[in-house]
């Protein structure tokens, strides 16, 4: 069995930890040596406040974890991209990957946070390596000061975005909540098309599984796994998969 949470945003004021320290309370009793908790990135918001300062908030949810005895995958999404670069010598219970591939009951599923599918529709001609590179000085210099340090970062890549350009208007804007965000509408689009496969090399019956824009749905062959997150539309969602089937859940605490 597999089971992914995505988008908890621990140390924003709208994350629902109360809700999800009771998911893992439930979920930790069931899983076994054998399965798989996929954490799909955006565990931890890092944008928003320190990042020793939110662990140190949140040492009750990475005790749960060591707690468990199953295998758990950390892959980090843009707000908690500090991970990808960290080495931590076995100091965390999880692994940390970009892109996870499992098996199940002889399908393929792949997982990522999502940023990726972001960037390609919304951010050219940002690669998904230069918005890497920024997700990381996000993390590393948070503050009030975002917008301020957005153009900045933007200026330093050498974009030259010129005044009024409306990409530029659209980079500003990754700092908002996904909720606010324009466009999210395209990163749905590109996961359920088929174009999706040549960009993040996947075959034609492999199962991607993905988060980042806080809007969760199932499809065949495409997930989106939702958030945790007292502002979305639809929160406390998370995937099970079992038997090589998708289903979309939502944890409702007793």
């Amino acid at each position: 069995m597999i089971i992914v949470a995505s988008d908890v945003h621990l140390g924003y004021e709208h994350a629902d930890k109360p809700s999800f320290m009771s998911f893992l309370n439930e979920i930790g009793g069931t899983l076994g040596q054998t399965d798989h908790l996929i954490l799909l990135g955006d565990i931890f918001d890092f944008w928003r406040r320190n990042n020793v300062s939110v662990l140190l908030e949140n040492e009750d949810v990475i005790e749960k974890l060591e707690s468990f005895s199953t295998r758990i995958h950390y892959i980090p999404g843009n707000h908690d991209f500090t991970f990808a670069r960290l080495n931590p010598m076995g100091t965390v219970p999880f692994n940390i990957e970009k892109t996870l591939k499992l098996q199940d009951a002889g399908r393929t599923f792949t997982f990522i946070h999502g940023y990726q599918l972001e960037v390609l529709t919304n951010f050219e001609p940002l690669t998904i390596e230069e918005y890497e590179d920024l997700c990381f000085s996000l993390c590393q210099r948070t503050g009030d000061f975002l917008g301020d340090l957005l153009s900045f970062l933007w200026d330093s890549i050498h974009l030259s975005f010129k005044r009024g350009d409306k990409r530029r208007d659209m980079v500003q804007a990754v700092g908002d909540v996904p909720e606010r965000r324009r466009d999210m509408h395209k990163i749905d689009r590109l996961a359920r098309s088929p174009a999706k496969d040549i960009f993040l090399g996947l075959g034609k019956t492999d199962r991607l599984v993905f988060g980042h824009t806080h809007r969760p749905f199932l499809e065949k062959l495409v997930a989106n796994a939702g958030c945790w997150v007292l502002d979305a539309s639809m929160k406390n969602t998370y995937l099970k998969i079992e038997n090589g089937e998708m289903n979309l859940l939502q944890y409702d605490p007793k």
